[in-house]
């Protein structure tokens, strides 16, 4: 995992003696180190986080930082890793969950990255891109970005389904109620019925009025804290930072 990938096309300078990394469509660029990234790479920084539970409320949040980002095609964003094991994947179907990309993009993921280190990727194509974290996905860990002008009668028709398929199988970005519907299937009988999901889902943060394609490029960011106020049942009156 230490070990930078270097595949493909798309190179960029990387540090101060202009020596050369390839930003891969599928696998992007990781470093063990962010300090060895040159500041002039990224065009945007995204950090991946947590932020503590409360009891009776909530657990974990893990969350991207900002949650929703308006970029231009070819922007180099830089996702920086403040807590361990997140990945940055596409929803697509080759990961198992319905297409949330454009159709011309790969099915691209980073691997896991340590603390203090980093993942670079290139989004040549313009359009809506739903992501999230592969370890934090069912704790809602999902972002959205916006590449390049995206009028209203050209927003992709998965901005809003959120519903899977039999044929092929493919998931859709997890909702509370079929997370809980799984703990109860898998529970013995009468044992874990009703039980209440306390973490955040793909589903909740993805559909909040605060990630509409026309506010991310209104607003450019959209912190993570601006998200949850949408969520009714999260406490926002604490700081989740």
């Amino acid at each position: 995992m230490g070990a930078a990938l270097a595949l493909g096309s798309g190179a960029v300078a990387a540090d101060s003696d202009d020596s050369e990394i390839e930003i891969d469509p599928t696998y992007g660029y990781a470093t063990p180190d962010v300090a060895t990234v040159s500041d002039d790479v990224p065009d945007h920084e995204v950090e991946l986080d947590v932020a503590d539970p409360v009891p009776g409320e909530h657990g974990p949040l893990f969350h991207f930082e900002p949650t929703g980002l308006s970029i231009e095609a070819g922007d180099v964003v830089q996702f920086t890793f403040r807590t361990p094991d997140h990945t940055i994947t596409a929803y697509h179907p080759a990961h198992g969950f319905q297409q949330r990309v454009p159709d011309q993009v790969p099915p691209f993921s980073s691997p896991v990255v340590n603390v203090g280190g980093a993942w670079l990727y290139r989004f040549d194509e313009p359009g809506l891109y739903d992501l999230y974290c592969a370890p934090h996905h069912i704790l809602g860990m999902a972002m959205r970005i916006v590449v390049g002008d995206l009028a209203s009668g050209d927003v992709p028709a998965y901005e809003s389904a959120f519903e899977g398929s039999e044929d092929p199988p493919l998931l859709a970005p997890f909702s509370k109620e079929f997370l809980e519907h799984e703990l109860e299937v898998f529970s013995e009988e009468g044992t874990n019925v009703r039980v209440e999901w306390v973490w955040l889902t793909p589903f909740e943060v993805l559909d909040t009025a605060a990630l509409d394609p026309a506010t991310i490029q209104e607003e450019c960011e959209v912190p993570f804290g601006t998200v949850l106020d949408d969520i009714d049942r999260i406490d926002t009156s604490h700081d989740h930072q």
